[in-house]
């Protein structure tokens, strides 16, 4: 029989004697069983019975008990089934067969009983669940379900000191500990997670969750910024290289056509003096011929005709030439280290970083997370347009009817008849006056107006979110818009229908603005020189916004 220490499957079936016939001594082929509680193989008792006299015939051979009659012989179930149990066994023992099949049949295993350490299929495990035998999946390891220190099958857990026991536990340091079945203390530790730890874990779950998708959009629309600001750094460098080539192609021409102009006045001057070296060569040959005439008569008869051509010969008393301007290139040579010296600055500004951001970054919070600008902006034309340059467009669904875009999107001309537009929320319908397309909420931007045709505007600009509609909505009226205005010849600056008069000679035709929304400032200039400084929280959305006020005037955004 098998033995109660064994602890797995196949050292029980190589520890289990075979149950075998005390007359054959061999396993067991039909067995049956006596009244006297012996078991035989059938055969065996039948040629046993038969070879004994009459009187004697039917006597047990192992207790030697004589029965008056012959028994009824039955087959003994358990005997059978031991035996077809522990043959099995040892078959698929010797042949490898995997130990994933019940130890009673060939049929695919269902669970493991744990206290006799064998597997069963779904019909021989249910005797074992009868009788309360601790059941688990075949994975489990039935070692990790056993005391460590009795080998027993762990029924209990103590609260005390939260270990898991067996039933010989009890007696030892575990005597005067709370002890409860293993099968309680799951149900109250299921219900201490279900009420106290879970809902702290789905909550910080769904609040991670919420900061995740919050930083993949951010990844999503940092991705997108960079391409986009490559594609507009790209555009850029096309507009400067073009804008160098240009520049040197003109200042070669420039420099080819003084240098072909000087060179044509001194062709001429070398022109005049070859001739006026070719008449003075002539008067010597004359001279020289007259000065070898050794006759006194000969010499003086031609020497009268000698001196009336000496005399006729121009300018050779005093040969002359036209001093010319040296070539000078300094002009250009400066204009193009100003280029140079830019451009220096302009990567030393880049690799010490134009942004710096700051050192802690709230991850509950993003939205608190701010850029900041170390350094002062260089004010200087040429740097805003090389660094923040914008063009903007003008948007079709915020034109008013009595103003016309051009198709580029960038000219906005007063008409004298309405324009039929279709019906919109974002249309101007009181005011002559357009907003660009872009929306600016972070970083720097530059950009400027051609005012050249219009006599009487307003421009600057308005946040994303001032009304279109009625007559509260005019630039510089309300809180929401920053505006320069002109009218009859003045100038002066409007917010939330506060103005301040600007003293200003001339009339630009060139407005510029410089948006620093991180600084929250608009610096207005007029042909290159500040004119005002608007303050404001602009890191809300704010358009650049025009208004033209004079008929057939137009008001286009200029491109760099």
């Amino acid at each position: 029989m098998a033995t109660a220490s064994s602890s797995s499957s196949s050292d029980f079936g190589k520890s289990l004697d075979a149950p075998t016939c005390t007359v054959c001594l061999q396993i067991y082929k039909e067995p049956v069983g006596l009244p006297c509680g012996h078991t035989f193989c059938r055969v065996c008792i039948e040629k046993y019975w038969g070879s004994r006299e009459a009187n004697t015939a039917c006597v047990c051979p192992n207790c030697r008990e004589v029965f008056a009659q012959k028994p009824k012989l039955k087959k003994n179930v358990t005997i059978a089934h031991l035996v077809d149990s522990i043959v099995n066994l040892n078959r698929r023992v010797k042949s490898g067969v995997n130990e994933s099949h019940c130890e009673f049949c060939n049929k695919e295993a269902a669970k493991r009983c744990v206290p006799c350490e064998i597997l069963c299929c779904e019909q021989h495990l249910k005797p074992h669940q009868h009788k309360g035998h601790k059941m688990v999946d075949l994975g489990v390891k039935t070692k990790e379900l056993r005391c460590t220190e009795h080998g027993k099958p762990i029924q209990l857990y103590c609260k005390d000191d939260g270990s898991l026991m067996c039933l010989m536990c009890t007696g030892g340091k575990h005597q005067n500990h709370n002890v409860v079945a293993v099968e309680i203390a799951h149900a109250e530790l299921k219900g201490v997670l279900a009420a106290r730890y879970y809902p702290r874990v789905s909550q910080s779950m769904q609040s991670v969750a919420s900061q995740l998708q919050h930083v993949q959009e951010e990844e999503e629309k940092t991705e997108n910024s960079g391409r986009d600001a490559e594609d507009r750094v790209e555009e850029k460098r096309r507009l400067v290289c073009q804008f160098v080539n240009e520049s040197m192609a003109l200042m070669k021409s420039q420099i080819n056509k003084r240098k072909m102009e000087k060179l044509s006045l001194l062709g001429k001057q070398r022109e005049k003096l070859e001739q006026q070296m070719e008449s003075l060569r002539q008067g010597k040959n004359t001279m020289d011929t007259a000065l070898q005439e050794l006759k006194s008569i000969s010499f003086l008869q031609g020497s009268k005709d000698l001196l009336n051509r000496l005399e006729t010969m121009s300018d050779f008393k005093s040969v002359k030439t036209t001093p010319l301007p040296v070539l000078d290139f300094s002009k250009e040579k400066k204009n193009l280290d100003v280029l140079i010296n830019l451009n220096k600055n302009f990567l030393e500004k880049i690799q010490k970083g134009l942004v710096e951001y700051p050192e802690k970054v709230e991850l509950d919070h993003p939205e608190k997370v701010e850029l900041e600008y170390p350094e002062k902006v260089d004010l200087n034309r040429n740097n805003l347009i090389s660094l923040y340059g914008r063009t903007p467009r003008l948007d079709p669904n915020s034109v008013h009817p009595l103003i016309e875009i051009s198709r580029d999107l960038r000219t906005a001309t007063r008409t004298r008849t309405e324009n039929r537009y279709p019906e919109h929320p974002d249309r101007f319908d009181f005011r002559p006056q357009v907003v660009s397309s872009e929306s600016f909420s972070s970083g720097r931007h530059y950009w400027e107006v051609d005012v050249t045709s219009s006599s009487s505007w307003r421009m600057g600009i308005c946040l994303n979110s001032m009304g279109r509609k009625g007559g509260e909505v005019g630039l510089g009226e309300n809180p929401e818009s920053w505006c320069l205005l002109k009218c009859f010849k003045k100038y002066s600056a409007h917010h939330n229908n506060q103005k301040i008069d600007l003293s200003l000679s001339g009339s630009p035709e060139r407005f510029g603005f410089f948006l620093d929304c991180e600084a929250g400032e608009l610096t207005c200039f007029g042909d290159s020189r500040v004119l005002h400084v608007f303050r404001g929280n602009f890191l809300d959305p704010v358009k650049a916004a025009i208004g033209v006020y004079g008929f057939d005037d137009y008001i286009r955004f200029s491109s760099f």
